[in-house]
């Protein structure tokens, strides 16, 4: 049959009618149930938030999908920290990419100088069951921190004695379950609970690593959790550590001085000991009365403590430095913080910003690490004030007899020249000694002039500058000094109390102090016993150092707790040291009772 042949008008009308019907069969193709494609991407609406800061995706309408589908889940980089808000009763999903977790690792910041105390291995691990490991696998670290905590509900009576639910976090490593979270498989995911803020797991994996984090629904409660989780192929994002880590050395009513353990062990001289001594302190510390509860819950997670607690990094209350004294003379971190409240206990937490020398997303451990929390308690009285850094009583650092009328910079000068004065003196006496002799003239075999001087200075620093403590105090170990006179607030103690008729308690230790400083009532931690004795054993005998004996002995020493309290007072003492820490004997301080020269008044008992 012959094809009629069409005119110009006609075909361009068949071209366009074709074409017009080609484009409906692809679009019933592709954009019904029926077609033969399957969808290759989701349809999802980007729909701003009030404040415009975020997009917030909500998923269009799509049909079942057959193999590996990750709709919905946000991907998570390596050793990128990200933060989320959660409501009670949702559940969140994540996932660590396989191509992250196959991927190369970081490259590590600079970090502190060698011998740092090494890490705790008390760290929560976990290993998740993979049923579908194809590929060698590889370790991912998992962390969490809790940074913000939902409230009681005021309008609910029952709410004050329920406890909050903490985040609870589920891993998986199955396709079959990607998102993992309350009532799911058991077998296909681990469940983790989040510790006082902090949740850390491993996972070894060759693929895609799926995370759910979950808030439990709760009457009780209002508002929101805010947290950041940290995934990583290098090592945890967060850190914990169960060690304290953390030494308190003293208090007055309103400022505390705590330390570090010690950083190194290198001999003082060598370049290691002086790296440490010379660095930006690596460590912070975080400060927060007990009694308020805006950290509760969340005591070892970096971002929380960073948000709430009273005293932090940043805040002009906390001045920090490095210092070799006390715990064995070797470097560490000395924190001197103001603004508290008197009578007061405190939590103590030490932490540190990322790996201190680097923080934040891209950095190994830049989510922060957080040491387990010890508490202190200021004092009660003002007649008490804490001195440390001294030009030469340099291993002073404890509260001593005080006035509120002077500085501190007025009341270190007096005690500090004062000692040095006595010194002096004590110098001019040795120089008679024959030190460097033959070993036939020496005064010892076993100590030598050094020795004599070390031993000397400590006591004498001991015994010039007492460690106060508050009236108010009924500890036995304790020792009432300057009775007769007044209370800042103008009373005295009855005429009839023995306190004023002793002239061990009737005064202080050294005159000076009731002379010039006036401090009112107090009481002194005493010097400790051993000390006195080492002393005496170390300084030649031409110098008439002795101890004293029976009741002046008790009334004038003190003597060492086993557990590390401070229950007499030495210097570079600090609070609850490790029980198999030791001072040297060179490094203690002692208490004379008489012989050593005229100068040297017989009322430093």
């Amino acid at each position: 049959m012959q094809i009629p042949k069409l005119t110009p008008l006609q075909s361009r009308f068949a071209a366009t009618f074709a074409a017009t019907v080609l484009l409906l069969v692809l679009y019933y193709a592709l954009f019904t149930n029926s077609g033969g494609f399957a969808y290759a991407l989701e349809v999802r609406e980007v729909v701003p938030l009030a404040n415009d800061d975020y997009p917030l995706l909500i998923e269009g309408r799509k049909p079942e999908i057959v193999g590996r589908d990750t709709s919905g889940l946000t991907s998570l980089g390596n050793n990128g920290g990200k933060l989320s808000n959660i409501i009670l009763g949702e559940t969140q999903n994540w996932v660590f990419p396989e191509s992250i977790v196959n991927g190369p690792k970081s490259s590590p910041a600079k970090g502190l100088p060698a011998n740092i105390t090494a890490p705790s291995s008390s760290t929560t691990t976990g290993v998740v069951p993979n049923h579908e490991l194809k590929k060698r696998a590889n370790t991912v670290y998992i962390s969490l921190n809790t940074c913000i905590k939902p409230t009681l509900n005021s309008t609910n009576p029952s709410s004050s004695r329920v406890s909050l639910p903490p985040l609870t976090v589920y891993i998986s490593t199955s396709d079959n379950n990607q998102r993992p979270g309350p009532g799911k498989n058991e077998d296909e995911q681990t469940e983790y609970t989040v510790d006082q803020g902090y949740m850390a797991a491993t996972v070894q994996a060759s693929g895609d690593v799926y995370i759910g984090v979950s808030a439990a629904n709760s009457t009780d409660f209002v508002n929101i959790y805010n947290y950041e989780i940290g995934v990583s192929v290098d090592g945890y994002y967060h850190a914990y550590d169960d060690r304290t880590n953390l030494y308190f050395v003293d208090s007055d009513i309103h400022s505390a001085l705590l330390i570090t353990d010690n950083v190194t062990q290198s001999t003082p001289g060598s370049p290691n000991y002086q790296e440490w001594m010379d660095i930006e302190p690596p460590f912070t510390i975080f400060a927060h009365n007990i009694n308020n509860s805006a950290i509760y819950g969340m005591e070892r997670s970096y971002c929380a403590l960073n948000q709430w607690a009273q005293i932090r990094k940043g805040n002009n209350a906390i001045n920090t430095s490095m210092t070799s004294r006390g715990l064995g003379n070797e470097p560490k971190e000395q924190f001197y913080f103001t603004y508290l409240n008197s009578s007061s206990t405190y939590y103590g937490i030490l932490g540190m910003s990322g790996n201190s020398t680097a923080w934040g997303p891209g950095v190994v451990g830049g989510g922060g690490k957080v040491w387990r929390a010890m508490n202190f308690t200021t004092k009660a009285d003002d007649n008490c004030a804490l001195l440390y850094n001294l030009d030469f009583c340099s291993q002073v650092a404890y509260a001593v007899p005080s006035n509120p009328s002077l500085d501190s910079t007025a009341l270190a000068q007096i005690y500090d020249s004062n000692a040095k004065s006595y010194y002096e003196n004590f110098e001019k006496s040795l120089s008679l000694i024959p030190c460097n002799t033959s070993s036939i003239s020496m005064y010892s075999l076993a100590v030598g002039c050094a020795d004599c001087e070390a031993a000397y200075k400590q006591w004498l620093c001991a015994v010039t500058i007492p460690r106060c403590y508050d009236y108010s105090s009924n500890y036995s170990f304790l020792q009432p000094r300057n009775t007769g006179q007044a209370f800042f607030n103008g009373t005295k103690l009855p005429a009839d109390n023995p306190l004023l008729h002793s002239f061990v308690t009737n005064a202080s230790r050294n005159p000076l102090i009731d002379e010039k400083i006036k401090p009112g009532p107090y009481k002194e931690i005493l010097p400790c016993h051993d000390l006195c004795n080492d002393l005496v054993r170390t300084c030649p005998a031409a110098l008439g150092f002795q101890c004293p004996t029976g009741k002046l002995l008790n009334d004038s020493y003190g003597y060492r707790a086993s557990n590390g309290d401070i229950t007499c007072s030495y210097l570079g003492a600090a609070y609850y040291l490790n029980g198999g820490f030791r001072v040297d004997v060179n490094l203690s301080m002692g208490m004379l009772l008489a012989g050593f020269g005229l100068w040297l008044a017989s009322a430093l008992f």
